[in-house]
C-alpha cells in the first residue's frame, strides 16, 4: 500500500467495470459490492466509469444507488436519478460513418454506442463469439445486430458516443491500431485483447471525471479511480490517487500510484478497505 494513500480524505470513488469492478466471467463478487456498499455508507461518492453504456452497468452496482455513471470511454456523464446527460463528447456522424465504412472492409466485428445503446454489426456476430467468447459471456451479441450499420446510421441521422472493433487476429488489430493518421479526429484505445475503440478526439474517462468533479464541487485530489485498461489511464493520472489493478498493462499500472490485487482477487475491495481502514 502507497503512503500516498496512507491518511487520505476520500470523497469520490470513480471505478472501471470490466476487468477491474468485474471478474473475469464478468460477474461482481459479493465482496466488492460489499466494500463498495461500505464507502458510500461513509459518504463517499461512488461512480462507475466505463466503456460499457449505462445501461449495460451490473445492476448490483447500480443498485447501491450511485448518483452518477461515466459511460462509453467518458463520452457521456449520466445523472442516475433524473436520467439527464449532463456531459457529452460525441462523435459527428459523418466522421463515424466514414471511420466505419473503413472498419467493415477488416477482419473483424464494428460495434457502436449512440445514446447508451449499443448496435454492432450482426454479419459476423457468430465468428465474434467465437474469437471473443468474453463478449458474448456478458452480452455484447444479443442486442443490436445489424444488417446494414451504415444504412442504420444513414436513416436514425444521430451522432456517436464511440466506436469500438473486434479484430479476429493480430495483424489485423495492429494494422487497425495504426490507422490514425487516417482518421485524426479520433483517439484510439486498446480496451481488451485485439479490441479496439475509437473515441472523439479529446474524449477520455479523466475529462469527463474532471467535468463531474467540478460540477458537484469535489477537488481532484480527493478522488481515487481504479482500472486496468488503457481508457482508464488518463482517469487514474487525475484523480488524487490511481489504482491499477495487477491484471492491467504495464502502460497502466505506470500511470497508478501503485497497484492492488487482480480482478479475480477482489483487488477492488481489498485496495477500499485497505484506504478505509486507514484514512
Amino acid at each position: 500500500m502507497s503512503d500516498k494513500a496512507c491518511g487520505a480524505k476520500i470523497r469520490l470513488v470513480a471505478v472501471d467495470m470490466d476487468g477491474t469492478a468485474l471478474k473475469s466471467d464478468g460477474q461482481v463478487s459479493p465482496g466488492t459490492i460489499e466494500a463498495l456498499n461500505e464507502w458510500i455508507k461513509e459518504g463517499v461518492v461512488v461512480v462507475p466509469a466505463s466503456g460499457r453504456t449505462y445501461s449495460w452497468i451490473p445492476e448490483e452496482i447500480l443498485g447501491l444507488g450511485v448518483p452518477y455513471v461515466i459511460s462509453g470511454n467518458g463520452a457521456s456523464v449520466i445523472d442516475t436519478g433524473t436520467g439527464e446527460y449532463m456531459y457529452e463528447s460525441k462523435i459527428k456522424l459523418k466522421e463515424g460513418m466514414d471511420l466505419l465504412s473503413y472498419l467493415l472492409t477488416e477482419n473483424g466485428q464494428c460495434y457502436f454506442q449512440q445514446k447508451d445503446q449499443y448496435y454492432e454489426d450482426g454479419n459476423r456476430s457468430e465468428e465474434m463469439e467465437k474469437i471473443h467468447p468474453y463478449m458474448a459471456s456478458v452480452g455484447f451479441s444479443r442486442k443490436g445486430k445489424l444488417m446494414d450499420p451504415l444504412g442504420f446510421l444513414k436513416d436514425k441521422g444521430e451522432d456517436i458516443q464511440k466506436i469500438g472493433f473486434m479484430a479476429f487476429d493480430e495483424e489485423t488489430e495492429k494494422r487497425v491500431a495504426a490507422c490514425g493518421r487516417r482518421f485524426p479526429d479520433f483517439c484510439i484505445l486498446k480496451t481488451g485483447p485485439l479490441c479496439l475503440e475509437f473515441n472523439r478526439k479529446g474524449t477520455s474517462k479523466g475529462e469527463a471525471l474532471k467535468y463531474l468533479c467540478h460540477t458537484i464541487g469535489i477537488k481532484q485530489d480527493q478522488v481515487m479511480a481504479i482500472g486496468d485498461s488503457e481508457n482508464d489511464v488518463e482517469m487514474l493520472a487525475c484523480a488524487g490517487i490511481g489504482v491499477a489493478m495487477e491484471n492491467a498493462p504495464e502502460k497502466v499500472k505506470n500511470a497508478a500510484d501503485f497497484v492492488t490485487k487482480t480482478n479475480d482477487q477482489e483487488g477492488v475491495a481489498w485496495v477500499l478497505e485497505h484506504v478505509l481502514r486507514r484514512s
